[in-house]
């Protein structure tokens, strides 16, 4: 099996100013992101009772919050005057106080007590409340919608994708990577790079080295995204560690994955760690990228194993931080150009780029950009 589906090159859909024009933004924020499902964490980062944590989504400030076994997700915004709810990155408590005026909140989102309620009158305890919105749990990672529309993550994911993810569930596991990070780009330009390996070579030399064998490597379109699948690491510690996943989970992955579902969810599942990244737009030249690696764990208590499972797998997830950041310095070079006054052309896909056109074109079809085209060489 060829890597490439496109028997030639592609043109570039998205224009210039798609990366960095307000009203291109305005557009996206309106027709692409109102309805997507973010993933913002892994359920066990919310196992406790009064477990919650806050985020920021394209439609505002969110707390997810874990009561009694359920995890809802709220506009972080006080009902009473609007105000942030918490400035807390994460905590446990038993109500959701809001900072400002101490109005308090049900683990369902209604007003259990509010400071000089007489002042209030006639309006009862629970008459106002948080706005709720949606949240399904797919493989152990928690996805966040403002819409009720959206659909299930299942149908989006297909059902291939969903058991892939819910398949690395099985086990109970421990996050051994977390990171927030700001970056000054336009999200696409960081989702787009992610989609090609064609800079490994050259962005990547020193960590990663050449660009992978075509050879070696398969594209594959799903209906609302795309995969990868290359080849694994080599080396003595992946070689080991693929070992050890095999007695602890019983999971031997020698390939190297790469799943994008759109807008922005990407994952990848290795031997001992499932790691996701969610790239959150935070303006039309700036984005967020939400990232976690989860490292599954024995269900037979072999503490040893688990040990070493866990130690492999941060040294892993220490190797692709130094990826990571070498994209993220690196992209604000690609900023700069796509924001350039004047350009020495429209752009162009290269075959081993294709996983671009494709996001390129369920992007512009969302929007209803008039430049689009057929997917060369799909099925």
């Amino acid at each position: 099996m060829v890597m490439f589906i496109s028997d030639t090159h592609l043109p570039q859909l998205l224009p210039a100013k798609a990366y960095s024009d307000e009203g291109w933004y305005k557009l996206e924020c309106e027709k692409v992101f109102h309805d997507a499902w973010w993933a913002v964490a892994f359920s066990v980062e919310l196992q406790n009772d009064g477990d919650f944590l806050t985020v920021e989504l394209p439609c505002g400030p969110v707390v997810l919050w874990q009561r009694d076994g359920d995890i809802r997700a709220f506009l972080n915004v006080c009902a009473h005057r609007l105000s942030r709810l918490t400035s807390k990155a994460k905590g446990c408590c038993k109500t959701l106080v809001c900072e400002y005026h101490g109005w308090e909140y049900s683990p369902l989102g209604k007003t259990q007590r509010i400071p000089d309620a007489p002042s209030f009158r006639p309006l009862e305890k629970d008459g106002l409340g948080l706005r709720q919105l949606c949240v399904e749990v797919v493989g152990g990672i928690v996805f966040v919608s403002q819409s009720k529309d959206a659909g299930s993550v299942h149908a989006h994911l297909g059902q291939e994708e969903t058991n892939r993810l819910c398949h690395r569930d099985r086990y109970p596991g421990k996050v051994i990577h977390r990171a927030d990070l700001d970056v000054p780009v336009n999200w696409k330009i960081l989702v787009e790079n992610n989609l090609e390996s064609y800079h490994v070579g050259f962005v990547h030399r020193a960590t990663l080295g050449g660009i992978p064998d075509g050879n070696l490597c398969t594209h594959k379109i799903i209906p609302n995204g795309s995969m990868f699948f290359g080849p694994g690491a080599i080396d003595i510690v992946s070689a080991a560690g693929r070992q050890i996943a095999k007695k602890t989970h019983g999971d031997e992955e020698d390939r190297y994955i790469h799943g994008i579902s759109y807008p922005a969810f990407m994952w990848t599942p290795e031997s001992l760690w499932t790691s996701f990244q969610t790239v959150i737009p935070t303006g039309p030249n700036s984005c967020r990228i939400i990232w976690r690696i989860l490292a599954p764990q024995s269900d037979r208590k072999r503490r040893l194993l688990n040990f070493l499972a866990r130690s492999i797998a941060k040294a892993q997830a220490s190797f692709w931080r130094r990826v990571v950041n070498e994209d993220v310095e690196f992209l604000p070079s690609v900023q700069v150009g796509v924001e350039s006054q004047i350009q020495p052309g429209e752009g162009l896909i290269s075959r081993r780029e294709e996983r671009i056109f494709h996001f390129q074109k369920w992007l512009v079809d969302r929007i209803g950009y008039v430049k689009t085209n057929d997917f060369v060489g799909s099925v």
